[in-house]
């Protein structure tokens, strides 16, 4: 393949790196210098604040809609890896439609070295999501054109690819049909690519990185150059008219929202249809393509990404890292986690989401309560004491299971003990998006103060957070109780009425201590009730409405790419968070939010 071989193709191709590379961070939201990521061990939290104004620990649940206010611009966002892979995946099955994995083999090992997205966010560790990451790095401006010059080459190097890539005009021996067959393609392909209709000047740019006589290469140098062009690899949004608040997109530009959105892919040809046809610019028939693409099995993905990735668990460790170690070996008690079973735990809250939003859809509160099991591995069904879930109605849990707290992946540390403090911290931060304080930078020596091996971990904790007064009032009102309540559940997850206590060093059974789940939760400042079950903590939760206001952040946030602002933004998240409260299905909440005007629109400073 001759790349870069020309003057005209460099130019083109410098272009469109130097426009990217000046793309940095910042253009979208969540700053990734701004990781204040908290510690993994038992002593604590981070330092992030999650949207609460001033030193009040306590998370706002409140959100009020003025619709005066507006929302903040939103800047041009690169394509998130998932979303850059599914979009070159989607365009090679335009170019050949036959034989895609063919195609994605060349340049394979070129797209497994671009750079995976970062969670981001206020607090990265504790619900941060990878759509918010918005770094570029040299192997980013590198990878998209080596990709792109892979494809091309994939597809101009075979007639039969190239055929039907572009016409059997690309490949036959008549020269007087070259012009008008390099255009075609340009305008056909390019507009796929770029997500819009080019202008006479695009064309005239695209083709130009041909040279004056016309070889298959050069098709192979045109599909690089679009490839890594900022409109394919960003949402180049710049609206109708002369910008200003809330300007209407184009058709083209809502079509991309919504297929990235929902898809995390280019518009298909329905949508680019609709699109052409203005469609989407009509507010019944824009309505009904949100409804086609949000119940199409392809939002499955992008549904699980949230998911997954607002509700992981930093403090679950791979469970088969510590294997051999005598106390380790001796609590499994013939249990073998493998590589995989950290990631089935995850898939499990993958799954349960994807099935309250999509497949069955219910309100808000039974998927925070739910007791059916999504266990789809034996590993962590046998965790359950469940058979594995095939599809369909679910397993139900025994042992008074209920909700995200009592997952396996929320449990789990990988270790012979429980860490109530972090389980504590999971619940303030990602269930509550309550920010939590930063520990003192010595708070490891505490921790290793505690001499007792024969502590239980709720007695254990108690004597770290304890040790010293700056420590106490955080743990010992604000994180602590919200891990005790779940105590009743050992360190893989699994149900128990007794805490068995091994010696680290033998493996030898040297306690065994009374469970203990009862604690004051203040879920509020002031609240001082008492609970001593997850089914009580699951209610106070969400009475508290702190949950569904949670979620309400979090989903904006994967929605627009940017962290929220509970002013300007108070219209969008006060409606889903009352949607939630009211019991409206996931499913319509999720859905709805494309409805919402700021979907369709965009701050845009007048005259950009």
């Amino acid at each position: 393949m001759r790349t870069c071989h020309r003057s005209h193709f460099t130019a083109a191709s410098v272009l469109s790196i130097t426009i990217l590379a000046g793309c940095r961070s910042g253009a979208g939201a969540g700053d990734p210098d701004d990781d204040s990521g908290g510690g993994s061990d038992e002593t604590a939290g981070s330092s992030a604040d999650d949207g609460s104004s001033g030193d009040d620990p306590f998370q706002t649940s409140k959100f009020e809609c003025d619709p005066t206010q507006v929302p903040a611009e939103l800047g041009l966002r690169r394509l998130s890896r998932v979303q850059y892979v599914n979009a070159v995946r989607g365009l090679v099955a335009i170019l050949a439609p036959t034989d895609v994995e063919g195609v994605i083999a060349q340049a394979e090992t070129r797209m497994a070295a671009m750079p995976t997205d970062a969670r981001s966010g206020p607090d990265p560790q504790y619900g941060g999501l990878s759509r918010l990451d918005q770094s570029i790095f040299q192997e980013t401006v590198e990878g998209s054109y080596h990709v792109g010059a892979a494809i091309g080459a994939a597809v101009a190097d075979d007639p039969a690819r190239l055929t039907t890539a572009a016409g059997a005009c690309a490949t036959d021996a008549d020269t007087g049909n070259d012009a008008a067959c390099i255009e075609a393609f340009v305008r056909s392909f390019g507009a796929r690519a770029l997500r819009r209709p080019l202008t006479d000047d695009d064309v005239a740019f695209y083709v130009d990185v041909a040279g004056p006589e016309l070889e298959p290469e050069d098709y192979a140098d045109i599909i690089a150059v679009l490839l890594c062009a900022p409109g394919f690899l960003y949402f180049v949004e710049g609206g109708e008219g002369e910008g200003g608040e809330a300007t209407p997109l184009t058709a083209y530009e809502i079509a991309a929202r919504l297929s990235f959105h929902f898809w995390q892919t280019i518009p298909d040809e329905a949508l680019v249809a609709a699109a052409e046809r203005g469609d989407l610019l009509d507010d019944e028939l824009y309505t009904a393509e949100v409804e086609r693409l949000f119940h199409d099995q392809r939002s499955v993905a992008a549904l699980g990404e949230f998911y997954g990735e607002w509700l992981d668990s930093p403090h679950t460790a791979e469970l088969d890292a510590s294997i051999g170690m005598p106390d380790y070996d001796a609590f499994l008690e013939g249990f073998v986690p493998s590589p995989d079973t950290r990631a089935n735990m995850a898939a499990e809250l993958r799954d349960m989401g994807a099935y309250y939003t999509l497949d069955a859809p219910g309100s808000f509160d039974e998927w925070f309560r739910s007791d059916k099991s999504f266990a789809r591995t034996d590993d962590i069904a046998s965790i359950y004491g469940v058979a594995p879930w095939q599809g369909g109605e679910p397993p139900t849990l025994p042992d008074g299971r209920e909700g995200i707290i009592t997952r396996a992946l929320t449990l789990a540390t990988g270790s012979a003990v429980t860490h109530p403090v972090l389980k504590g911290v999971y619940a303030r931060k990602t269930l509550l998006c309550d920010p939590v304080p930063p520990p003192p930078p010595d708070a490891m020596a505490v921790a290793m103060g505690i001499e007792d091996a024969a502590l239980g971990s709720r007695a254990r904790a108690v004597a770290i957070s304890e040790a010293r007064g700056d420590c106490a009032g955080c743990h010992t009102g604000f994180i602590n109780p919200l891990g005790f309540v779940t105590e009743d559940f050992d360190g893989l997850g699994r149900h128990r009425t007794i805490e068995k206590v091994f010696d680290k060093i033998t493996g030898d059974l040297i306690a065994e201590v009374p469970i203990d789940t009862s604690a004051v939760l203040q879920i509020d400042a002031g609240d001082e009730r008492e609970a001593s079950s997850a089914g009580e903590l699951n209610a106070m939760m969400l009475e508290s409405e702190k949950p569904q206001a949670c979620f309400a952040r979090r989903y904006f946030r994967f929605t627009f790419g940017r962290i929220e602002d509970d002013t300007s933004d108070g219209c969008t998240l006060a409606t889903v968070h009352q949607a939630l409260v009211d019991g409206d299905d996931l499913g319509v909440v999720v859905r709805d939010i494309a409805l919402r005007p700021e979907f369709r629109t965009k701050t845009i400073e007048a005259g950009e």
